[in-house]
């Protein structure tokens, strides 16, 4: 019991110490300080100051070394971004070639060889996997065409310029039928 009593005396003692030193580092109670100990609360503030404003140099450092890196990345995105947007814009300036039908022998779907072409849509493009799951057979490029339910599957279609005569047949010459 007599330990216990002893234990609690150093640290209640402690405890006074502890609070007297804090209210000296918050500038109270200074007049009973000697200019040694007056000195020695200085040197120990301009230390822990120094701890601050390096810790606080740090951070801000550090900060500015993440903004720099999500600059660098949204500028990598802004030119990946423009890349794409000014290939679409020439995507989109571009003439689009108009699908014809054809037989498979160098005719239009005309029936008489008459050399204006049977253009199939006057729809804008769609992109190449929305007809994908409609089992489409299309020899159209770059992109696809549904044909199987409008055409026969013998038919073969290209991008052809429909201001241009028809190119000849495969062989050089016409079928009996077609002259």
């Amino acid at each position: 019991m007599q330990n216990n009593y002893q234990e609690y005396v150093n640290l209640k003692a402690r405890v006074e110490v502890l609070q007297h030193s804090q209210r000296n580092l918050l500038g109270e109670d200074l007049a009973p300080l000697s200019t040694n100990e007056l000195e020695q609360l200085e040197s120990q503030l301009d230390r822990t100051l120094k701890q601050i404003r390096s810790r606080k140099t740090q951070v801000l450092v550090d900060e500015l070394c993440d903004l720099k890196r999500k600059e660098q990345m949204l500028q990598d995105a802004n030119s990946s971004l423009k890349r794409k947007l000014d290939e679409i814009d020439v995507v989109a300036a571009a003439p689009a070639p108009q699908p014809v039908c054809h037989d498979g022998y160098g005719n239009d779907g005309g029936g008489s060889g008459s050399g204006g072409g049977v253009v199939l849509s006057n729809q804008p493009p769609q992109p190449e996997h929305f007809f994908e799951s409609l089992g489409a057979t299309c020899l159209y490029t770059p992109r696809k065409l549904q044909t199987t339910a409008l055409f026969p599957s013998n038919l073969l279609f290209h991008a052809v310029d429909v201001n241009q005569p028809p190119a000849p047949p495969p062989g050089g010459y016409l079928p009996a039928w077609m002259a």
